[in-house]
Order: C-alpha cells, then structure tokens, then sequence
C-alpha cells in the first residue's frame, strides 16, 4: 500500500479527461500544426481563416519545383526562414536537405533545379485544416483557405461559429497544414466549407448568417432606408468583390436626387448582371408579419403593414424586411452567393 496519494482503480485510470481515452487515444500530438486564440472577422469569405504572419513563418508546405514556379521559389529560398514570403529547408532529388538559415542562401537559389523540393512558408490560398476540440461531429474539422494577417490571432467569419460551437471569449482552435497535394485536394473536396453548410443528420443549416449580417439586413431593407449613387454603388461594389459587372437598377426616386431602396441592394447581390441565371421565387412570412383582418381581400394578404411579408421574384426583393426566417432558413447571403451559387 503506498502511503499518502489513494491507489487509483481501473476506472479512474480509463475515464476522465487524464485517462486513457482521452489523453492517450482519442487525441495525438502532430507535426505542421499551430494554436492560439480565436477571433471574428466578418471581412473574411466563410471560406477563409487569417492566420498570423509569425505562424506563417513556421508552418510549411513541400511545394515541387517546377519550371512555372522556380522564380518564386528561389525569391522565397533567397528570403530564407525569417523574412516573409520566405522558406525554411530545401530538400534535394537524392534525399539530402539544407536548412536556410546562414549566408549560402544565394547559391542555393541559383541551384535550384526541378525536381527539388522547397519547403516554403505558407502563403495566401493555401489550403487548411480548421479544428476546435472537442471534435463531436463531422463539422468540428473542416476546409478553409489561409490568409496571412498580422497579428497573433486565428481570424474567421461569424457564420461559421455554429458548426464548431465556437465563441470568442477565448476559445482556442488548432490549425493543421496537409503536406501533399493528394491530401490538399482531398481536403478542399470532402471537408471544405463550401460543401458542408447542411448537416448530415437531419439536413439542418449550420453555416448561416447571424448577429450584425441579421441586423444589418433587417435595417437595410426598411421602407424608409435609401441610397445615393455613391453609396449605392460602393456597396455593390463591396458585395461582388469587384470581380464581376454590376447592372444598377434603375433609380426607385429620381427627383430632385437619383435614390436606390435598401431592398434594390439585395436585388442587385441576387443577380448582379444579366448574365447571371440566379433566379429566386419566394414566400416568406418573417417574425414582423400580422395577419390581415378578415374583412380583406385574399389578394391582400400580401401587404402587410408592418412589411413583414418577404417576396422574392426573379431575383427582385419585391416586398418585405429581411429577418432571421429569410436569411438562415434560406440562406440568402452575400458569402454563400460569392463561394456557391
């Protein structure tokens, strides 16, 4: 009998959080892994995490040199381990390798050949493995897209919260680098957030708009609430990541000012041009919406006079103040339209 500290049973030695389990099974230390705090950035895509430029610096991937490719490498063999975009180690087609850290940098960039394998920093596009423990469903590890930021803290849209169960109160997530193409691909395909906005068990929608997107969207589609050109156009040009044309709709006020209508807005973020085949027909009756009296016409229950009834039609939002019903039952979001539609 040992004297002092209790004998601990079988039990106590398989259960809890020190126990077998859990510490020895369920979870593993790995290599090209980083953590630290996490925190929002509603500018990011749902696609994308920010990960700081000091845990970019750290974490590499084996990129293959190539004769399309062979220029930045060696720019980033030049730069060597702690100038960012830089590289830490180059592996040759024997098996040999050579660390970048002394002043041979540059006869090691002049030669670089194909075949050669630079492990350089990671880079903006890379592809990523997001996780927040505990892992309890398929969700709790997903796909995203790096992009390096300053600072010292992993960065990700609020929309993507719910599948994680994650909150900003000082939560931790662990970020993980796949070190092969086949595992990149494999990654972007099978776990990336594009394809995992429903969940599997019973088709519910994880990925959805809250907090500020809500209410941003319930305020913007007020009767009352109109826009200039300037800021018309600013936003639109916002919503669409200047990559496509926008058509502006025609003016709903056109004196003694050109005014565009908040829900002009949403119209636009839809269909942005006329090429675009995005063509929305919806009913929704949101959370504002009162009944008629029963004196009414059937025809009019439609017009509701807290604007609470949302009607959709080819993509033009006729009627309605966007809400949580609109918006996270349907997912009609700018991001979603930008990385899916």
């Amino acid at each position: 009998m040992q004297v002092g500290r209790p004998l601990s049973g079988f039990v106590q030695r398989l259960t809890g959080k020190q126990g077998r389990f859990r510490q020895n099974l369920a979870g593993k230390r790995v290599e090209f892994t980083g953590r630290t705090v996490i925190s929002p950035d509603p500018n990011l895509k749902i696609t994308e995490v920010a990960i700081p430029i000091h845990m970019a610096r750290i974490l590499t991937y084996p990129e293959r040199v190539t004769h399309h490719n062979i220029e930045k490498l060696r720019q980033c063999v030049n730069n060597g381990s702690y100038k960012y975009p830089g590289a830490r180690m180059v592996t040759y087609p024997d098996g040999s390798s050579k660390m970048l850290t002394g002043n041979y940098r540059k006869r090691i960039a002049e030669e670089l050949k194909s075949g050669c394998i630079v492990h350089r920093h990671l880079e903006d596009g890379d592809v990523v493995l997001f996780n927040r423990q505990p892992s309890l469903h398929r969700m709790s590890i997903m796909c995203h897209r790096a992009r390096i930021m300053p600072w010292r803290t992993l960065r990700f849209n609020e929309s993507v919260c719910n599948p994680y169960n994650a909150d900003f109160d000082g939560d931790e997530m662990n970020l993980h680098v796949p070190q092969t193409e086949e595992a990149r691909t494999e990654a972007f395909l099978l776990m990336g957030v594009q394809n995992n906005l429903c969940t599997p068990k019973n088709g519910e929608i994880l990925v959805a708009s809250t907090q500020d997107f809500l209410t941003s969207s319930f305020l913007i589609t007020r009767k009352d609430t109109f826009y200039d050109r300037a800021a018309f156009s600013l936003m639109c040009s916002y919503m669409n990541d200047g990559m496509d044309l926008v058509d502006l709709p025609t003016p709903s006020v056109l004196k003694p000012i050109e005014l565009w209508t908040g829900k002009q807005l949403f119209s636009v973020l839809l269909r942005p041009h006329a090429n675009v085949r995005v063509y929305v027909n919806l009913n929704v009756k949101e959370k504002s919406y009162s009944k008629p009296n029963k004196e009414h016409k059937k025809e009019r229950e439609t017009m509701c006079p807290n604007d609470g009834f949302v009607y959709f039609r080819n993509s033009e939002l006729i009627s309605g103040q966007l809400g949580k019903a609109t918006l996270v039952m349907f997912s009609l979001v700018p991001e979603f339209h930008a990385d899916v539609c």
